[in-house]
Parts: structure tokens; sequence; C-alpha cells
């Protein structure tokens, strides 16, 4: 029968693990040695089992050793993020904010948010990156990131914003002199404005009946700015994709028409991501609702034409 089991004993023995000797985690925890060996020995006893092989020169994990460490890992971690929840629960957020956005959408939709978040919280210092590149939250240590498209990393929580669609516009010039293309395929015969941070082939999607999938384009105008290609667009040069947001309002100025019919492709949804982390501090916490509130009970950047 498993005597009395005391946290505190997990999280000695934890560190007695993690240290390799008694010594070492009696110095980092600044208690006498004997009394860690004394309280790791009534932790053994009271579970009826070795955890540790002691010898005069080191200690080695026994096999059910290894395996209760991992959970009293866990174990301890879980009881400092409960205390860490109690604690922060009527706190004031504060501290390095640190938030991530493609610029398209940054600048539209992030920009206003942050504002309205650093008056609320002035305590919380915000570090915001506008980005193409895809960036990695866990290794390059960032607290939250809008993401388009689909979320396949489980190392990530995502809360889903709204729906996520692109449309492909032209102007009413360039439809006059080239023609607008029905079908997919007829693609490859227009100027098609290719907005692309490298040089590999472009490939646009499409909605078909099956779904969606993907369609070689080309043109002699390329960038990587959306900025850029959208003015392309509007000066006739060509067909552009780009998101619904960007030139709903064109459209309904004729200063853009729509081609491709429907001409809007459905591309997964906005997401606001965070490192899926059972504990969140106050200031991630907080952001996500508000963001939450601000941008996902009525996506803005849906069009209600």
């Amino acid at each position: 029968m498993i005597g009395t089991i005391r946290l505190a004993d997990m999280a000695l023995f934890a560190q007695v693990a993690e240290a390799g000797s008694f010594t070492g985690a009696a110095r980092s925890l600044g208690i006498p040695k004997q009394t860690l060996s004394r309280r790791v020995s009534e932790l053994e006893r009271a579970l009826s089992v070795q955890l540790l092989h002691r010898t005069t020169r080191r200690l080695r994990l026994t096999d059910v050793g290894a395996a209760y460490l991992a959970r009293c890992v866990e174990m301890v971690r879980l009881a400092e993020d409960a205390n860490r929840v109690v604690k922060d629960a009527g706190a004031e957020p504060s501290g390095l904010l640190r938030v991530t956005a493609d610029p398209l959408f940054g600048e539209a939709f992030v920009a206003p948010l942050v504002i309205e978040y650093a008056q609320k919280w002035p305590r919380v210092q915000i570090e915001v990156l506008l980005t193409r590149r895809r960036v990695d939250l866990v290794e390059e240590g960032f607290d939250v990131a809008f993401r388009v498209g689909t979320i396949e990393d489980r190392r990530l929580t995502a809360t889903r914003l709204g729906p996520a669609t692109v449309r492909y516009c032209a102007s009413p010039s360039y439809v006059r002199a080239h023609g607008a293309p029905k079908r997919p395929q007829e693609l490859s015969s227009h100027e098609c404005l290719v907005v692309q941070a490298d040089g590999e082939p472009a490939r646009w999607p499409i909605q078909g009946k099956t779904g969606m999938k993907l369609v070689p384009v080309k043109g002699r105008l390329r960038f990587n700015s959306f900025s850029m290609a959208y003015a392309a667009a509007l000066a006739g040069l060509g067909i552009g994709l780009f998101p619904d947001f960007t030139c709903s309002d064109d459209l309904r100025r004729k200063r853009l028409v729509a081609v491709l019919e429907p001409g809007q492709v459905a591309v997964g949804a906005v997401w606001l991501v965070h490192p899926a982390e059972r504990y969140l501090a106050a200031r991630v916490r907080s952001f996500v609702a508000l963001a939450s509130a601000r941008l996902g009970a009525r996506p803005p950047w849906v069009s209600r034409d």
C-alpha cells in the first residue's frame, strides 16, 4: 500500500535526478544534503520502490525511477501553473508581449488592435514584427501570431477568427484590352501579377468542383509586395490575386472587376495562435481576449457587398 506522498518530496526527487547528485541538488536548493537524502528515502519507502541506484561516485535512476521522474516533472509543472494562475488572476498585465503577423494583414488589422491594447495596459511593452516569413513562435520567443491558411503545428494553440478568402481581379481597361479568363487554364495566356518572395514557380489556388487545386501562372511583373502588385492591377497591367478585404471597395467602385467568377477562393481561415502552454501570462491572455472580441465576433476583412 502506498503511503503518504508529498508533492514537495516529488519536487526534491526531480531536483536530485536533474543534478545527478545529492550534493549538487542540496547546493542549488540551499538545504542540507542529509535532509535531502532523508526526504528522497522517505519517498521511496512511501512508494515501496527504489528510485535511485546510489554509489559512492554517482547516482543512477532505476527503470521505475526514470518513469516516475517524468511524471514528477509534469506534476510539479502543473502545480506551478496552478499557483501562477491564482496569483495572476487579479494581476495587471505587464512585461514584454511579442506579436507577429503578415505585413498586409498586420497593417490593416493588427495596428489598431495593438494601439488599443497599449492604451488599456500601460505596463506592457509591445514588440510587433510584420513579416511574410512564418515565424517559429517557440524557437524565436514570440507570444502570439496571426496566421492565414491552416494550422498544423501541434506546438501551437489556435483560435479561429474568421474565414480567409482571395479574389482574382483586373482593371476594366485590362479586361477591355485582353478579355477576361473564363477558365483557370486561360490564365496561362494572361499577364499575371505574381507576388512571391523567391524565384520558385508561382501557383494560384482555384476552387473546383472536387476541391481546391493550384494552377501555374506567369507574368512579366513579379513583386514581393502586395501593395505594388495591387497598384499594377489598378493601372491595367494584369490580373492579380488579392485578399478579399483589399479589393472589395475597389470592386464596388468599379475600379476593379472580378474575373474567373465567382472569383472568390477560400484559402482556410485567419487564426490567432500562441504556444500550446496550459498557463498563459496575463499579458498574453488579455491580448488573445481583446483580439477575439475585436476581430473574431465580426471579422472586418470579410466583405459584405
